[in-house]
């Protein structure tokens, strides 16, 4: 059974790598890490967890914006923009539903985006060391998730948040520091 699973593993690598990367990981968490190493994304080699479904938007040239260190873990049926780079820290854990967007337009409505240029753009999105982003929370382009943060569910982080402290909101907001 084990020599079938690698087996099956190594077909998978195969094909993506003939087709290029997909759109959805759908796999292991260890065969979502290898297609992502196999297609440019920067993953670590202790203790990630990459649990599926993961969606990559404008990732056709493959995952070079994404970084994921040591001890991440990502729960599975998030959303994540390539657009611009994200990076997940020593120990970030994303929970399940999160979307995080490095882009932002208003869906090529010419008026939209000449009157709100200033919202318009690419930026990176920064996840710093064990900060943690619960479930269903949306993070919109250019937010930096300072060190040991914690992003409620459902929460809409617009604007940066600091180190150790816990937000909340629509939009998130700091509701108390942490330690």
């Amino acid at each position: 059974m084990r020599i079938l699973s690698k087996l099956r593993d190594r077909l998978v690598l195969l094909r993506y790598q003939i087709t290029g990367p997909p759109r959805i990981l759908n796999f292991s968490s260890r065969l979502n890490a290898e297609i992502l190493r196999l297609h440019g994304a920067k993953i670590g080699r202790n203790r990630v967890r990459l649990h599926s479904p993961i969606t990559l938007h404008e990732a056709d040239n493959g995952y070079g914006n994404l970084s994921i260190a040591d001890g991440c873990i990502i729960n599975g049926n998030n959303f994540f923009d390539l657009s611009a780079r994200i990076i997940l820290e020593d120990g970030a854990s994303i929970g399940p539903g999160v979307t995080i967007m490095t882009h932002n337009r208003f869906n090529y409505n010419e008026i939209l985006e000449e009157q709100l240029a200033h919202l318009c753009g690419k930026k990176d999105v920064i996840v710093k060391k064990r900060a943690g982003i619960k479930a269903g929370a949306l993070i919109t382009m250019g937010v930096v998730v300072g060190e040991n943060a914690v992003i409620a569910g459902n929460a809409v982080v617009n604007r940066d948040v600091p180190a150790n402290t816990f937000v909340a909101g629509v939009p998130a907001k700091v509701v108390t520091k942490i330690g």
